[in-house]
């Protein structure tokens, strides 16, 4: 057997026990749900405070949670039972835009620091069902690392509206990129876009994540990685974020 085909086999290997592993020790994966479900929904209902919750909107069938990990890090959580990005309803207009939804409540993060950070350092993302920690749907409201957006910087230049692989990794692994206008983020479900890419990809929304970022010109970046056992990539575009928002010190 060739070496390089050993290294293969042994690389994918590696990659299955640390799925298993990331799925046997996450915890209860069902935290957030009980967290929203039990506590800041009945709350909100009964004494009109969301409490743990920031804010919980039942209209809009969403709510928002400060993340235990890291200072300037906040979830968007639908009230309803949504399992992860890989539930059939999503980007199929049979429910809310969740991930437009945490980009128009990005000023939590403002919030959080007490100081307006700059839209060009913030994110939102969603992370595939082998890279998330759990099984309530929950969109990641952070800035970007540092080193990420200057990457950004330099390889979106070339982008479009149609999917492209991205010609350097981005921490470590593949990512593919397009972007999105403005006026087409106001009424296009990012969610649904990347859907239908994975469809024609003919592989599982369970094994890929989505990040949105905006661009100087009002539009934005919309990236996917997805699982892969040869890069020990689990699937999430959560990886390009900082919960300290490093950015802001170089202002």
């Amino acid at each position: 057997m060739k070496r390089g085909t050993l290294f293969t086999i042994a690389g994918g290997l590696l990659c299955g026990l640390l799925v298993a592993g990331a799925l046997k020790w996450r915890g209860d994966p069902n935290a957030l749900w009980h967290i929203v479900s039990q506590q800041c929904v009945p709350d909100q209902q009964q004494q009109h405070k969301p409490d743990p919750c920031l804010a919980v909107d039942l209209d809009r069938g969403y709510a928002l949670l400060k993340d235990r990990n890291g200072p300037l890090h906040d979830l968007l959580i639908p009230v309803d039972k949504v399992t992860g990005i890989e539930d059939p309803a999503l980007g199929r207009q049979l429910l809310p835009h969740y991930f437009t939804q945490a980009w128009k409540h990005r000023a939590v993060l403002s919030d959080g620091l007490k100081k307006p950070i700059p839209d060009a350092f913030v994110s939102v993302a969603i992370n595939s069902r082998f890279g998330r920690s759990q099984n309530q749907l929950h969109v990641h409201i952070a800035c970007l690392r540092p080193e990420v957006f200057v990457a950004l910087s330099q390889q979106g230049k070339a982008l479009d509206e149609q999917w492209q692989v991205l010609p350097r990794p981005l921490m470590g692994h593949t990512y593919s990129a397009r972007t999105l206008s403005a006026t087409d983020a106001e009424v296009l479900d990012p969610m649904a876009l990347l859907h239908d890419y994975v469809e024609a990809q003919g592989s599982s929304m369970s094994h890929y994540s989505l990040l949105m970022t905006p661009r100087a010109d009002g539009s934005f970046v919309l990236l996917s990685t997805h699982l892969a056992l040869t890069e020990l990539n689990l699937g999430s575009a959560g990886e390009l974020q900082d919960y300290r928002c490093d950015l802001m010190t170089q202002l």
